[in-house]
């Protein structure tokens, strides 16, 4: 039992970190199953129920846990395909996911229909390999899940995809947790956003206008100046607003950065690689860091709120870097998982004691960190006098898709 429970928490942990190639998993089981003298049938199923169970699956948004759940059933289950399919309205069939070569065949299609149609608990076609079973949802056939086998097989196929039905069932619940929360997250960070916004066409209309202005009066002010005083009263006088000049020019661009900084659309309109590439060319044209960006993973699509919760984490990590660390490297790395997607910014300055910036409140992530925590994720600052400091934010990867009639969750893999 120890076997097998430690050998499910492998195939688990490889799966969902897709290290596992095609029969890795089976290759795996038949060699344990030598080694503690079960038959390579018994310890796969075994495993497969162990790994639906999995502590690490549960926590996965709906959609990945439904494709990690199929992939179990391609990876230890005899089956060469299988697919999730739904009818989310009279008429039209939808599959939610599939896994292996050919999962979204017209033969499988067409078993999933008979099965939705007409609410078969079960429907099973020897001369074809197919078998399918209902996924319930309120004791109510929902979905049909579909798998195409070995003919010599078929019975040990179907013991699978009951196990299978039966973990899936819970997550169509989860899905309408999660599309409600997902609606909730939209507004909160909306409002932040349009806040935001609002102040950055405030400090355009108000401030910046007026700096204009006051420029335009101290170069008149110069010129009258000028005119009453020569030799070196002229001089010392013309130093003066010299001094004037560069701190007002010094305080309109700090208040463009900010009105800029503010802006999210960038954020928004382009890959998030893209926009952190912009703000890390941005440091290292305007400082001495050296500062590089580093991408993990196949980029993937987001939510606008989720692109804008780690655009805003990376530019307030770099501005205190520039700012507070006296650094001479910065270093960005973004990671896409197959169950999140984080962002490391972490440099070599002086660092500082974090639990005493705390107790001052001057923490200037705060607003960030409950920005991140609304989005399902979770923030972590490392850092000590002397030995840097590092950010970290971690997001759960997931993002609703809308079309006229039914909503789902696209997740690239």
């Amino acid at each position: 039992m120890a076997a097998l429970e430690f050998l499910a928490a492998v195939v688990t942990a490889l799966a969902l970190e897709q290290r596992l190639e095609p029969g890795d998993a089976q290759q795996l089981v038949a060699e344990a199953a030598g080694a503690i003298g079960l038959s390579p049938g018994a310890a796969s199923l075994a495993v497969f129920v162990r790994a639906l169970a999995a502590t690490d699956a549960a926590q996965l948004p709906p959609q990945l846990a439904i494709e990690f759940f199929l992939d179990l059933v391609v990876e230890l289950a005899p089956a060469e395909a299988v697919s999730l399919w739904t009818s989310p309205a009279p008429g039209r069939l939808e599959c939610v996911a599939a896994a292996g070569e050919a999962a979204r065949s017209r033969r499988l299609r067409a078993a999933a229909r008979t099965l939705l149609e007409g609410r078969c608990r079960t429907v099973g076609d020897d001369a074809s390999c197919v078998r399918t079973v209902s996924v319930e949802r309120w004791d109510r056939p929902y979905g049909a899940l579909v798998a195409r086998g070995r003919p010599e097989a078929s019975g040990r196929l179907a013991v699978y995809l009951a196990e299978a039905g039966a973990a899936l069932s819970p997550l169509f619940e989860r899905e309408m947790l999660y599309e409600r929360n997902t609606d909730r997250e939209r507004s909160l960070v909306a409002t932040s956003e349009r806040r935001l916004i609002r102040l950055g066409c405030d400090l355009h209309d108000g401030p910046m206008q007026e700096i204009v202005a006051l420029a335009g009066d101290l170069r008149l002010a110069r010129s009258q100046v000028a005119s009453l005083l020569d030799g070196a009263d002229g001089l010392r006088v013309g130093g003066r607003f010299d001094d004037l000049e560069a701190r007002l020019a010094s305080l309109d661009r700090s208040l463009r950065d900010v009105s800029y900084a503010v802006r999210s659309t960038r954020a928004v309109e382009h890959p998030l690689e893209h926009t952190l590439r912009s703000e890390v060319d941005a440091l290292n044209r305007t400082s001495t860091i050296e500062t590089e960006l580093v991408v993990n993973g196949a980029v993937s699509i987001l939510t606008a709120s989720q692109k804008i919760a780690l655009f805003r984490v990376v530019q307030e990590s770099l501005s205190n870097a520039r700012k507070h660390s006296h650094a001479t490297r910065v270093g960005v790395r973004l990671r896409f998982a197959r169950g999140y997607v984080s962002v490391a910014v972490s440099d070599n300055g002086c660092g500082f004691d974090l639990a005493q910036a705390r107790r001052k409140g001057r923490l200037g992530l705060s607003g960030l960190i409950e920005r991140v925590r609304l989005l399902g994720g979770d923030i972590e600052i490392q850092s000590a006098p002397g030995r840097g400091t590092e950010v970290r934010a971690m997001l759960p990867r997931w993002s609703r898709v809308d079309d006229s009639t039914t909503a789902v969750y696209a997740v690239t893999a």
